[in-house]
């Protein structure tokens, strides 16, 4: 699956993402898109066909044509545990949604 984590996420879920479970993931700080707007950073994940992960549900509520993956930070454990976490349970979601339509998707 190939990922574009938002800048709420540590940009270490990525690495745990590529190294580990073998997804084509980067963070908006490895591509330039720290501080970028929301508009921005959504017509990346767009064009190259990325599912977008980010918990500002509402910032992007309204992109139609984006696989938008919603994580509340509040469900992962807090501190050096947390990129792991994340990156597990995006693993968990794309190992169950191989062909993910576009929209929101809430990953247990």
């Amino acid at each position: 699956m190939r990922f574009l984590l938002d800048e709420m996420f540590p940009s270490a879920a990525a690495g745990h993402l590529r190294d580990e479970f073998h997804h084509d993931a980067v963070h908006v700080a490895e591509v330039g898109l720290t501080g970028a707007p929301d508009g921005e950073v959504a017509t990346a994940a767009r064009s190259e066909q990325r599912a977008l992960v980010t918990e500002n549900v509402s910032d992007f509520a309204a992109e139609q044509d984006l696989v938008l993956v919603c994580v509340l930070k509040r469900s992962l454990p807090a501190g050096g545990g947390q990129a792991r976490a994340l990156a597990k349970v995006l693993d968990r979601w794309a190992t169950a949604n191989s062909r993910p339509y576009l929209g929101q998707h809430w990953p247990r």
